[in-house]
């Protein structure tokens, strides 16, 4: 995926307004949990609303609070009024209430995004943090030299893929990154497998929490014995004894 011309093609702006669909919502949802540099973007737009937003809040003007005070002072007295005066003060009563509707709106639409914003740069952080765990996972396996690395590159049903296998010879454990598979429909799971003289074993299934909330980054699957290559295909929910879908991404260690 190209991630700028991805933030520059107008969701984020859709998303934060309420413009875009459910489906879309879902979507960006889901890139923001897989790319910090989509939440980030993200955050840096609606901080730029609030700004926006404070900068341009209406407030009443000096004369008519000074109107108010007179008003206040005055009360208790009997103030025989002319039609032009009561016609000022009807105006005045509709201006001071259209500019306090307009101070609640602001208020609340600034808070809202507070929360919004807040609650954004927490999910951001949680994100760095499973990425920097997931590198530290990551630079382990590279530098155990029992461990075996397979990256599988897109197939030509899925052309932007791709994944990478960890395979440690020694304990016979396999871990799955995931860098980029598309969200699969609900009725669908990807599947992973182990290939060995052009025989494919299955080595596990990917849960759907991983797309969802990013859960888990660096995937323990189930171990194998012996192993030329991995790949993974996009079978029906639960898996299949052999594989049946389309091959999304393979790749020889």
């Amino acid at each position: 995926m190209n991630i700028q011309e991805y933030i520059s093609n107008g969701i984020i702006e859709s998303y934060v307004l309420g413009l875009a669909s459910a489906e879309e919502r879902s979507e960006f949802e889901t890139i923001c949990a897989q790319y910090p540099e989509v939440l980030q973007a993200r955050i840096s737009f609606e901080l730029m609303l609030e700004k926006e937003a404070i900068q341009n809040a209406v407030r009443p003007s000096a004369e008519i609070k000074e109107k108010i005070l007179d008003q206040i002072r005055s009360s208790g007295k009997l103030i025989i009024m002319s039609p032009n005066a009561v016609r000022k003060i009807s105006w005045l009563k509709y201006a001071v209430a259209a500019c306090l509707i307009l101070l609640v709106g602001s208020l609340y639409w600034n808070i809202s995004l507070y929360i919004k914003n807040k609650k954004l740069q927490t999910n951001y952080n949680n994100t760095i943090a499973k990425l920097d765990t997931m590198e530290k996972d990551s630079r382990i396996l590279q530098q155990n030299p029992n461990v075996k690395m397979a990256a599988m590159t897109g197939m030509e049903v899925s052309p932007n893929s791709f994944a990478t296998v960890y395979w440690d010879t020694t304990s016979k454990d396999v871990y799955l990154l995931v860098n980029n598979l598309p969200k699969p429909a609900s009725d669908k799971q990807y599947q992973l497998w182990a290939l060995l003289d052009g025989k494919p074993v299955d080595a596990g299934m990917i849960d759907d929490e991983y797309f969802i909330q990013q859960n888990k980054l660096l995937i323990r699957m189930k171990n194998m014995q012996s192993a030329q290559a991995f790949a993974i295909t996009l079978e029906k929910k639960g898996g299949n004894p052999t594989p049946q879908g389309a091959m999304y991404v393979m790749g020889k260690l």
